[in-house]
């Protein structure tokens, strides 16, 4: 049976009964099998110890172990009492390990925040190192993984920072959120444990041979790119004011986990290559509290898209550029010409832009003697309801808008420019309805029916038309066709997201070129 064949049966059988909690199992697994620990976050009776018990069903002979910490919890109760008889008759400090954690396949350790120094020193070296001191002997672990869990994040300043560096994989465990689902769960009879199938069971043998079969999982250039751009949004996160640089640190060490978890995830679904599918899973590593959460999910997410939107931010920097020099001659011919332009008006006192993205789009007139060429002036853009069209405001000294006006709804700050025949937003430029018939002197480009000649546009288009859409038409097809065992639903759909707002990027780009085509 091929490693990704027996994944898919495993976890279809321990999550039998389970009600959206698939995902955690799944997190679970990946991280037992790549030699990692997982935190479970999340108030109780949210099965979160269920996970455990069904996780040591994926090996043969899995033993598992479970406590619950207090803070009077000693080490006793975790590695197993020291032997009274060799203490007495040999003189040596043992502890008795069967049925404790040093000879458990799966470990489930619950509030472990609550826990002792001296038994936080232990477990810091059982989960690295997978060995444990006993007495003058060292014991090498049989543990797969452990699994903690509780209802609140590790305390600022106690000391508990390396203990919460080992675990690799974050979940939050939440309570049933689907009504239906709730509805079956509440329904359910009483359900025993799932009996899996030898032939399915992970070997001792089976995961040695899966380990160095997952050292040799390629890490190709695309991925370690994917990874700088991680890198640099924490970076960019840092800088922000009030913010902990703390909150986005990622050690070397875990950075290195993070990889190997990716490559577990490639070797178990079949492949010989991380490739982008594997990427998701890292929004459940990198977060170092919960309120990071969202914007490690927004940094994991533009990541995947970051070759395009870098190349897409090039593209509109050239732009600009090729805008800004044609200006000049724009600028001398205004300050020698006296003929004004000549638009058509809508409701007496508004240009009507041409083709604006969002539809129908009026520009105040008065405003429009106070937009500069060669200078970006700020403005406002907010949709009128009565008027069932999008509006634009300068913004000057004297000016008579009043952002309270109506109560408008979605007004977004934006960046103006004069050009010949209309007006630059934020760097996108249009033109002005004319009247019909019009023979005004200084008719701009927009309304010439000769082709212009090649420029810096035309090759921007190209680039998106031939290859910035393909990668992104790549990438949304890895995703559509992706069986990743260990992305969610929930994790297809956030990563859909970030692709669906990258298609927009690319979509705004080529709008912004088209509109310049006949500037320049």
């Amino acid at each position: 049976m091929t490693p990704d064949n027996q994944i898919k049966l495993l976890l279809k059988t321990l999550s039998q009964g389970v009600f959206e909690k698939e995902h955690i199992i799944a997190m679970a697994l990946l991280s037992a099998i790549a030699g990692e620990s997982i935190f479970l976050l999340g108030p109780p009776g949210t099965a979160k110890s269920l996970v455990a018990r069904r996780l040591k069903l994926a090996f043969k002979d899995g033993v598992a172990f479970e406590y619950l910490m207090s803070r009077f919890s000693t080490p006793d109760e975790i590695f197993g009492p020291v032997s009274i008889s060799l203490l007495k008759n040999e003189d040596r400090y043992e502890r008795v390990v069967d049925g404790f954690l040093p000879t458990s396949t799966i470990v489930f350790l619950d509030e472990i925040w609550k826990a002792s120094p001296s038994i936080q020193n232990s477990l810091l070296t059982a989960i690295n190192e997978r060995i444990f001191q006993n007495g003058r002997s060292t014991i090498s672990l049989p543990m797969k993984a452990l699994i903690a869990a509780s209802n609140e994040l590790p305390a600022e300043d106690e000391g508990l920072e390396a203990l919460w560096d080992r675990f690799l994989v974050r979940m939050v465990s939440n309570c049933i959120q689907s009504e239906a689902t709730f509805y079956k769960m509440v329904r359910q009879q009483y359900f025993s444990t799932p009996e899996v199938d030898e032939d399915c069971q992970i070997t001792e043998e089976q995961y040695h041979v899966w380990q160095m079969e997952i050292g040799k999982v390629d890490i190709p250039d695309e991925i370690c790119a994917v990874l700088t751009a991680i890198r640099k949004g924490f970076k960019k996160e840092t800088k922000k004011e009030e913010i902990n640089e703390m909150d986005y640190y990622i050690s070397d060490r875990r950075w290195k986990k993070c990889v190997h978890l990716m490559q577990a995830s490639a070797f178990l679904n079949g492949r010989k290559h991380i490739d982008m599918t594997d990427l998701p899973i890292l929004m459940h590593c990198l977060w170092n509290k919960a309120e990071t959460i969202p914007t490690v999910i927004d940094v994991v997410g533009k990541s995947l898209t970051a070759h395009i939107d870098n190349k897409l931010a090039k593209l509109e920097k050239d732009i600009e550029q090729a805008l800004k020099k044609a200006y000049e001659p724009e600028k001398k011919e205004q300050n020698t010409r006296n003929v004004p332009e000549t638009f058509s008006l809508t409701h007496f006192f508004y240009y009507t832009l041409r083709n604006y993205k969002d539809g129908k789009c009026l520009f105040y007139k008065v405003d429009y003697n106070h937009v500069s060429v060669d200078k970006a002036t700020d403005g406002i853009i907010y949709r009128d309801e009565e008027k069932r069209a999008w509006m634009i405001h300068a913004i000057y000294t004297g000016t008579l808008f009043d952002y309270k006006v109506k109560n408008q709804a979605m007004v977004k700050k934006v960046k103006l420019q004069k050009c010949k025949g209309g007006i630059i937003i934020d760097g996108t430029p249009y033109g002005f309805e004319r009247p019909l018939g019009s023979t005004n002197p200084s008719d701009s480009l927009f309304d010439s029916e000769d082709s212009p000649e090649p420029n810096i546009t035309d090759s921007v288009m190209e680039i998106i038309d031939k290859t910035l859409r393909t990668q992104l038409n790549q990438l949304q097809e890895l995703f559509a066709k992706s069986k990743n065992l260990f992305l969610s639903d929930n994790d297809l759909k956030v990563t859909k997201k970030y692709l669906t707002q990258c298609g927009k990027h690319i979509e705004e780009v080529y709008v912004k070129a088209q509109n310049a085509q006949k500037l320049l």
